[in-house]
């Protein structure tokens, strides 16, 4: 009776020992940046006294971070467990906006003081699965504001269709890539140009002033 008994205890003490020492294959993780053609427009020199803005706070949904994000719906995202982002997606965004405002536009870089600020937030930086392919998205929405008031501020979205095979993340780093430098030269030229109407109205108040 005696041995009856211990023989189904030995064996759960021994199952949970095997499939504690049995290996699983390691999880490989690949890592990718986004990548695109440089812009052929030739930089524009800022003046001295042209428009000044300061590039200012650049984050993103909490979901948004090193991990690759894929949208099989509107509603519905998830994240791939073997590959990732090289660095956070806000800090790509944050060195494509300064590109696109202050090496290739007149713009006037403030590090600091008052005058109008951009502050950006990245809503998606998605890897988007359709039935016809697949499409990397890129949402940033944005504020530029002095200290007085909101001078734009709005949403914007662009949807780059992932080209070749769109199972392979390098084309899919590529598609994203493209639509980062497009959303940013979007939004660039909506910047300078509310601030060239804004400087311009200002100069002229000035001039008529007494």
């Amino acid at each position: 009776m005696k041995t009856t008994r211990t023989l189904p205890l030995a064996l759960l003490f021994l199952l949970p020992g095997c499939a504690l020492t049995s290996k699983a294959d390691p999880l490989s993780i690949r890592y990718f940046s986004p990548r695109w053609e440089q812009a052929s427009r030739a930089p524009e020199r800022a003046s001295a006294d042209g428009p000044r803005l300061r590039l200012g706070r650049v984050s993103s949904s909490s979901h948004l971070r090193n991990r690759i994000v894929y949208r099989s719906s509107d509603v519905e995202v998830a994240m791939y467990e073997d590959r990732r982002w090289t660095e956070k997606p806000e800090e790509y965004v944050r060195r494509a906006l300064a590109q696109a405002l202050f090496e290739e536009r007149p713009l006037v870089q403030a590090l600091s003081g008052g005058g109008p600020a951009l502050d950006v937030e990245l809503l998606a930086f998605d890897e988007v699965h359709r039935k016809d392919g697949r499409a990397a998205r890129v949402t940033l929405h944005y504020a530029v504001q002095d200290d007085r008031s909101v001078l734009d501020a709005r949403s914007l979205t662009v949807d780059v269709e992932v080209r070749g095979d769109p199972k392979d993340p390098e084309n899919m780093a590529a598609a994203m890539g493209a639509a980062l430098h497009d959303i940013a030269e979007r939004l660039a030229s909506r910047v300078a140009s509310r601030l060239t109407v804004a400087g311009g109205g200002e100069a002229q108040a000035s001039a008529a002033a007494p």
